[in-house]
């Protein structure tokens, strides 16, 4: 079983590779992908199960790249609607979005209630191989196109070397799009469902339509920065520690 983790994924959960590869192991899924925060197609599921957090942030919060200030416990917000679609506006072109899903992350990981993001098991085609039309933009080659399929984010998919047999590689040398290819087309010439496992949390940090927004406004890489060496340490009084051996963060730490 192979593992293909993109190079701004900023956080992964314990245990979450050896969940993706057990579940790719199973044989039920063709590709088997983690269960990914700021995700085009999962943020909508954590949105429906109230993960996501009401956060505002004022003209000093960006100047100064503060962390927002949390004003609920659920996002009701009508400006903070997540659809679930490959080509969902609030996820893929709105920085702002991101920085939402980013602070609802931590100030879960910061109350260890990060286990409301676990939703179990999700079927990317259920509702078939041609579940969404959507315009495909490739800017680096300058091609836009519609297209047909049940796309989804490849940020961290388990898979063996048998799922990508039948794959059209003409279509990914190059500047080519592996995204489109093994969630759309690929996945109909093979007729395999893929899957999202729950237990295998993980985070994205941006969309290339974020970057830019995130970098200037948010000090969000240096604070998952400092997550990563929390949780790098060893876990003291680990019955007290929340499920999946997640550390809380302790006061001044977020």
């Amino acid at each position: 079983v192979y593992v293909k983790i993109d190079d701004d994924v900023v956080y992964v959960a314990p245990h979450a590779i050896a969940n993706m590869v057990r579940e790719r192991r199973r044989d039920r899924c063709m590709l088997v992908s983690a269960n990914v925060v700021n995700h085009a197609i999962m943020s909508a599921l954590h949105q429906d199960r109230g993960a996501h957090r009401a956060f505002s942030a004022t003209e000093e919060h960006l100047r100064q790249r503060l962390p927002w200030k949390k004003t609920g416990e659920v996002n009701m917000s009508p400006k903070f609607q997540f659809e679930r679609f490959p080509a969902s506006r609030c996820v893929v072109e709105r920085w702002d979005c991101a920085a939402l899903v980013h602070e609802s992350f931590l100030d879960r990981a910061a109350d260890g209630t990060l286990c409301i993001f676990d939703f179990g098991w999700h079927d990317f085609n259920r509702a078939g191989y041609r579940e969404h039309k959507y315009i495909h933009r490739s800017p680096s080659v300058g091609k836009e196109y519609w297209s047909q399929g049940a796309r989804w984010s490849t940020n961290c998919f388990a898979f063996m070397r048998e799922d990508l047999a039948a794959a059209d590689w003409q279509a990914i040398y190059g500047k080519g799009d592996d995204e489109e290819e093994f969630t759309g087309p690929l996945a109909e010439r093979m007729d395999k469902h893929s899957c999202a496992v729950g237990s295998a949390l993980m985070v994205h940090f941006s969309y290339g339509s974020q970057e830019e927004g995130l970098l200037a406004y948010t000090d969000l890489l240096r604070r998952y920065d400092r997550l990563s060496k929390r949780a790098s340490k060893p876990l003291s009084g680990a019955a007290n520690q929340p499920s999946g051996g997640y550390r809380t963060m302790e006061d001044g730490e977020r």
